[in-house]
């Protein structure tokens, strides 16, 4: 693939773009536009945020306070995206009103918009207030994306078609920046924090504690099912919503209080020393884009017990990186009694296949530039702002 021209390029999203996020949009935004300046190109990021802005090496950042009224943009925004004349202006996520009204006042300037799902059109996601949704998908977010030049897809091109877009998908997963994973990461962090895990076989879960979406109700009704003698499960991350409470209780209730650790959220190198003290990482969600906590574990060498949805790609399948289960309580217990049987030399040979696993398929330079190609290719030139 030849160089693509260098391109003034806007990200719009809502929130605070931060690496360091439980939110997996903040983190495709942040690493997508580093690297995308990192090639050579004027990239911006503009935030519907109260927050402060967080620096992104090589990349304009800015944050605009939201008005009190969802559907209306700050008068600063627009001027901003005026002044600045982008090639494109990249939105990301879905049912967000400011998108809408954004895109329609792209659309009547012809300036070139694409859009970013991450995960978003999932049907589990989309029968979530559903009788909201569905008038919304039929009068706005179905015509956002079929006036888009192309709709991103992480992982996620079937949920995106099966919405109804007719615009071109363009698939590109999320990737990891491997020159950020840590090293020299002590592995005894871990059992150091939790001694209960000493010379116990430690099943980890990374990501905010959102009983349903994370499947964590299966993975503890699973534990339930499957005693494992000598095990812990360690859960790291947010609360969500009260989910840490709810997940507390059902451990509880299931005789699993001895079990399982809530070890609260843990971010950079921390968060890394707390993988690589683990045996098995665990992640049964129910629907996911492309989960940037798989990645991070595969990166740290770790064997990946997944659900399909959160297979990043059906890579960890193909390169045999890990254990793949259904999500329901039977599948997930079965699966532990294999990942737990496992022979530590099998678990290690596992996780390095997961490393070569992101080091080959999900790197961020090879996704910057397949969306680069595809905004030349979809987007074309600016023609008017006036």
């Amino acid at each position: 693939m030849g160089r693509v021209p260098a391109m003034r390029i806007v990200h719009f999203l809502v929130g605070r773009c931060n690496p360091d996020s439980a939110n997996g949009v903040d983190k495709t935004v942040y690493y997508l536009a580093k690297h995308q300046a990192v090639l050579g190109h004027d990239v911006a990021v503009f935030s519907l945020t109260t927050k402060l802005p967080l620096s992104i090496p090589g990349v304009e950042v800015r944050c605009f306070a939201p008005r009190r009224v969802p559907l209306r943009l700050p008068t600063e925004l627009l001027d901003a995206l005026i002044k600045r004349q982008p090639d494109v202006v990249h939105l990301h996520s879905v049912y967000t009103p400011a998108n809408a009204s954004l895109g329609r006042w792209l659309v009547g300037r012809r300036v070139p918009y694409v859009v970013t799902p991450n995960g978003g059109l999932a049907p589990a996601v989309l029968r979530r207030r559903w009788y909201l949704k569905v008038p919304y998908r039929i009068l706005v977010e179905r015509p956002l994306l079929n006036k888009a030049r192309f709709v991103h897809a992480v992982a996620d091109g079937a949920a995106i078609r099966s919405f109804g877009v007719s615009a071109p998908i363009v698939s590109a997963p999320n990737g990891i920046d491997l020159a950020e994973v840590p090293v020299g990461c002590d592995p005894g962090t871990l059992t150091s924090r939790f001694p209960v895990a000493r010379g116990k076989r430690v099943f980890l879960f990374l990501g905010r504690l959102d009983p349903v979406h994370k499947g964590l109700d299966l993975l503890l009704g699973a534990f339930n099912r499957a005693p494992l003698p000598n095990t812990v499960l360690i859960l790291v991350g947010p609360d969500w919503r009260g989910g840490r409470l709810t997940l507390d209780r059902m451990s509880r209730r299931l005789g699993l209080h001895n079990q399982v650790v809530f070890a609260g959220p843990a971010y950079g190198r921390e968060k890394f020393e707390l993988l690589m003290g683990a045996d098995v990482f665990v992640h049964v969600s129910r629907w996911e884009g492309a989960p940037f906590a798989v990645l991070e574990a595969a990166a740290s060498c770790k064997p990946c017990f997944v659900s399909p949805a959160a297979d990043p790609c059906g890579m960890i399948a193909r390169y045999g990186a890990g254990f793949l289960v259904p999500p329901e309580v039977g599948g997930v217990a079965d699966g532990l009694r294999r990942a737990w049987e496992s022979p530590p030399d099998d678990l290690r040979a596992m996780g390095l296949r997961a490393r070569q696993m992101v080091e080959e398929e999900f790197r961020w330079d090879k996704t910057a530039r397949k969306i680069l190609e595809a905004y030349r290719v979809y987007a074309g030139p600016l023609r008017l702002y006036a």
